[in-house]
């Protein structure tokens, strides 16, 4: 148990005031049904050595436990609802009325309460131009002539903003003939290869969540630039504080979809994957047998925050920082190693 810093505080053992060592543990809370695993803060009387019961450190635990669970879903924070809401210039009350929200709802989020599923769904949409417009035409009745107008005119910074992003980013498709490199683990991306990967991996999954998906699609084409010198698909993957994502995630998602590859359904506070359709078969028996493997050890995990914490120990995903592309050459085959070891502990998964 780390000991770090100080607080004043008062022990009820001791009936007195004392200033209590601060030490940090690991700590499992369940938000919303689910177990998540974070460290917390105890202040230790130094006196009797009691555990002291103070609403201010217990406070910052809890929202250190709703941050952990916020990023292992992908739910905004505090701050990036707050951020958002000022992009549009809009009031809270009046912001909660653009997303169709109660008029206290925005209010809430901004200051910790989390968002439920549908209500983050409508908060990343309020982040693009199509949901934005969608949510004008839905909820536009609500609001005031000035609001009305401050909405319209960040749709308008939002459509040239993409605008010139369009004219220097080249689409995904595109990036089918970038050539082979460290960061795609020396194939071109293969948009059939990624729908079929997903769509096996759908199969074999149980209760594959999107956030659970992309660590499975890390770790197979991780093993298979180790087995065979380049990876299963030709996706890049990028450190998330909740473990590796796929880059470019979210065209990857709406591709998926539109090939009919899948359907995301709202499961408990996730998106289930549910296979659709395939494309025919582009892979040999040894990557589908690897695929096999990938599944197993998937399985063994109950939760995708256990698969993202397992992710956590891997010197490749430690080695860069938020945002930054994990290159498959860092990985030394020890992706390959560390699920071997996982499945010898878990012989029954």
């Amino acid at each position: 148990m780390a000991e770090y810093g100080y607080v004043d505080t008062y022990c009820p053992e001791c009936d007195a005031e004392v200033r209590a060592p601060l030490h940090s543990r690991p700590n499992v809370i369940s938000v919303r049904g689910e177990d998540v695993r974070y460290e917390e803060t105890i202040a230790v009387c130094p006196c009797c050595g009691t555990i002291i019961g103070d609403s201010r450190i217990e406070g910052e635990n809890l929202k250190r436990a709703y941050a952990k669970y916020r990023s292992l879903h992908g739910i905004l924070s505090p701050d990036e609802i707050k951020a958002l809401r000022e992009s549009y210039g809009l009031s809270l009350r009046e912001f909660s009325k653009f997303l169709g929200f109660g008029e206290q709802t925005a209010y809430r989020y901004e200051r910790g309460d989390v968002p439920d599923l549908s209500h983050n769904t409508t908060l990343l949409s309020a982040k693009t131009v199509e949901g934005a417009r969608l949510l004008l035409s839905q909820n536009g009745s609500r609001l005031s002539e000035k609001s009305r107008n401050l909405v319209q005119r960040h749709i308008q910074d939002m459509e040239d903003g993409v605008a010139r992003k369009t004219r220097t980013l080249p689409s995904l498709e595109d990036r089918e003939v970038i050539p082979p490199s460290a960061e795609n683990g020396y194939r071109r991306l293969n948009l059939a290869r990624v729908a079929m990967l997903v769509y096996e991996l759908a199969n074999r999954c149980h209760e594959l969540y999107w956030t659970k998906l992309q660590k499975a699609a890390f770790f197979a084409d991780m093993v298979c630039f180790e087995r065979y010198g380049c990876s299963l698909t030709g996706l890049s993957y990028a450190h998330a504080t909740y473990g590796p994502v796929i880059d470019r995630k979210d065209e990857i998602r709406y591709i998926l979809v539109e090939r009919g590859t899948v359907t995301l359904q709202e499961h408990g506070w996730g998106e289930l994957l549910v296979p659709q359709q395939s494309e025919g078969m582009p892979f040999s028996a040894e990557e589908l047998s690897l695929i096999d493997e990938v599944a197993a050890f998937v399985n063994s995990f109950s939760t995708a925050s256990e698969l993202s914490e397992f992710s956590h120990q891997l010197a490749c995903w430690n080695a860069t920082s938020d945002g930054e592309i994990i290159a498959y050459t860092t990985d030394d085959r020890e992706v390959g190693k560390a699920m071997a070891e996982r499945m010898r502990t878990h012989p029954m998964a």
